[in-house]
């Protein structure tokens, strides 16, 4: 007999062919996944095939040290998003170099320095001084605006900072404590102020501050810049200047014990100075300048249309709020400064008074008084006018400047022509009270006649034989002649005004004539000596009173 299946059992599916089927499922599946995904990135790949068909574009930046660092990296971020410019892939390439550096490559008429990497298409030096000392015609666009902005201060050690703030020390008196002493501000043992000045932005900065101090102009002018007492006060810090080669040096020799360091101070940026945790950051009294880094597009013929739109774009991606944040957090401040920089010459000017510094003016005046000089002029004589001049003038002149009178004339001081009202000295009260007293008593004499030229020489020789170093020593002759009866000629006082001459000790001769006709003698004379000759119709007039000042205030 036959055995049945229980009915509560299923008949089995055999697993091979499942299986089978399922891999050939698998395999297809596979395949169609890997041609969508190679037709995808084929698509993305022709995507930005067609957005870069131009291909890439760099644009090379050349940044200053003291901010290089925050401006490669707002490069990385630049790049990283990939920014397209006219069907071109964009990239940032940043260098840092020195502007100094780089303003002296452009301004040389040479071809560009290799060593200084790439040449840039957008520049972003330490400040806009650095671009108006490039100023050349098309070179820059336009007034380029800061990026990142940085006060320009004075590093110091902690006392001398206590010091320097319980006086209130302004910019006008650095100067004055350079060449003093800092006992003036309850120092005492320190000596002067030992200002170091390494050539640099901040120095000039500093420098044209102190100018701008002692003229009351801001920005300072050339104008401004040439006046005797911008010059003297620039000179004072500038003579006799600890020498350090950079700020990082004066930096390590003000870290050192205060009494006995050669360097107290530097000027340098703020953000500089908090790097540096020995030292203090002092901001003198008065309008500060600053370092601005401003970004300026190039314009020349390795610049393409390409290279300046990314130029204009990543210097406006520099100035968004986010970068903003950056170079905040790495001690900027990224808010603009609206106030405008000194020009080129007056910034050239104050470089020239740096280089070679000059402390005032050391000047004897020659009064003509003979009886000419009672010819009224105005309401007053010529003489009247002349020592109203003089005066005026020496009310405006630094204590430092050095100021003396003659008189001449005729036998005035025995058989001598001339007569020392004063001799010449810095203006102390003494010496001021002096000359004014001298002055008052002063009278024209009753002869025409004058000897102007051996009064001329023997003042020239006596200004030679008391040279003041470091000053612009002078004699001024002021006449309405000259009426020279003398046996000194014309002939002979440039012989002898030649023959006494010293290289050593250089003199200038200036001289004003009022209302006479001069002479070419004395016209070769001041010329020869690198000084002034000034014909004027009157005395009773601002003109006159202008070259008096210019005469006994510029070095």
């Amino acid at each position: 007999m036959g055995t049945h299946r229980s009915g509560a059992r299923s008949r089995g599916v055999s697993k091979g062919p499942v299986l089978a089927v399922l891999a050939v499922v698998l395999l297809v599946a596979g395949v169609v996944t890997w041609f969508q995904l190679r037709d995808r990135a084929a698509d993305e790949d022709s995507a930005a095939a067609a957005e870069c068909v131009s291909g890439p574009a760099t644009l090379y930046v050349t940044a200053d040290p003291d901010i290089a660092t925050q401006v490669r990296a707002a490069a990385d971020r630049y790049n990283a998003t990939k920014p397209r410019v006219r069907d071109h892939c964009a990239q940032v390439a940043v260098t840092a170099r020195p502007s100094s550096a780089v303003v002296a490559a452009f301004t040389s008429g040479k071809p560009w320095d290799q060593t200084l990497g790439p040449q840039p298409v957008l520049w972003i030096p330490d400040s806009t001084r650095s671009v108006e000392a490039m100023r050349v015609p098309g070179l820059i666009e336009g007034n380029p605006a800061p990026i990142a902005v940085s006060p320009i201060v004075l590093a110091v050690p902690e006392p001398l900072r206590g010091a320097l703030d319980e006086a209130k020390v302004s910019w006008s008196d650095l100067p004055r404590l350079q060449q003093g002493s800092l006992k003036d501000i309850g120092l005492p043992g320190w000596g002067g102020l030992k200002m170091a000045l390494p050539a640099g932005d901040a120095t000039l900065a500093a420098a044209t501050a102190v100018g701008s101090a002692i003229s009351g102009t801001e920005p300072l002018s050339e104008q401004a810049a040439q006046s005797g007492q911008v010059v003297s006060a620039i000179s004072g810090l500038a003579a006799d200047a600890p020498e350090e080669p950079d700020t990082a040096a004066a930096f390590a020799t003000i870290a050192g014990p205060p009494e006995a360091a050669t360097v107290h101070a530097v000027a340098a940026t703020e953000q500089q100075v908090k790097t540096q945790p020995a030292l203090a950051i002092y901001r003198p009294v008065g309008v500060g300048p600053v370092a601005d880094h401003p970004a300026a597009l190039m314009s020349g013929p390795w610049v393409d249309k390409t290279q300046n739109l990314i130029g204009g774009l990543f210097a406006d991606f520099l100035r968004a709020p986010e970068q903003a944040q950056a170079f905040t957090a790495a001690g900027f401040s990224a808010a603009p400064i609206a106030a405008a920089p000194p020009q080129k010459a007056a910034l050239d000017k104050v470089r020239d008074i740096m280089a070679n510094p000059v402390l005032g003016v050391h000047s004897t005046v020659l009064l003509d008084v003979s009886a000419s000089m009672s010819t009224k002029d105005g309401t007053l004589t010529r003489l009247a006018n002349v020592i109203g001049a003089v005066n005026s003038t020496m009310a405006v002149m630094p204590p430092d400047f050095g100021l003396g009178v003659w008189t001449y004339g005729k036998n005035l001081d025995g058989t001598k022509p001339y007569k020392v009202q004063a001799a010449t000295a810095p203006l102390t009260t003494d010496q001021r009270t002096k000359i004014s007293n001298a002055l008052d008593d002063v009278q024209p004499s009753d002869q025409r006649a004058d000897q102007a030229y051996p009064t001329l020489l023997a003042a020239f020789k006596n200004a030679i034989a008391g040279y003041t170093a470091s000053r612009t020593n002078s004699v001024l002759l002021i006449t309405d002649g000259p009426d020279d009866d003398s046996t000194v000629t014309g002939a002979k006082l440039a012989a002898d005004i030649t023959a006494a001459i010293d290289k050593t000790h250089p003199v200038r001769i200036d001289i004003i004539v009022i209302g006479g006709t001069g002479t070419q003698t004395l016209q070769a004379i001041s010329e020869q000596t690198g000084g002034t000759y000034t014909r004027l119709p009157t005395s009773n007039d601002l003109k006159f009173g202008t070259a008096v000042v210019q005469a006994l205030t510029t070095p």
